[in-house]
């Protein structure tokens, strides 16, 4: 039986332990291809919010925010309410 015709899974921990090990192409691909499942949810006015902010990071990646500050921002806005 070849390589490729073994299934191999990982769990969620697995797979959010790799991603800072994927370079900035592959994990642009990855959010590329989370949002296309759920893009029939999307109203056509989210997808061009998303692809203009996509697009904006792109051009200047430094104007993200750090996970763990958007974490912070979200808690404090939940606690708030």
């Amino acid at each position: 039986m070849e390589a490729d015709a073994y299934a191999y899974s990982m769990s969620f921990a697995e797979i959010l332990e790799e991603i800072p090990n994927l370079s900035f192409a592959q994990r642009q691909e990855l959010v590329r291809r989370a949002i296309a499942l759920d893009e029939d949810d999307l109203t056509p006015e989210e997808n061009e919010m998303l692809d203009a902010r996509m697009e904006d990071f792109r051009r200047n990646p430094e104007s993200g925010v750090p996970l763990e500050q958007l974490r912070e921002h979200i808690s404090g806005r939940l606690s708030r309410r």
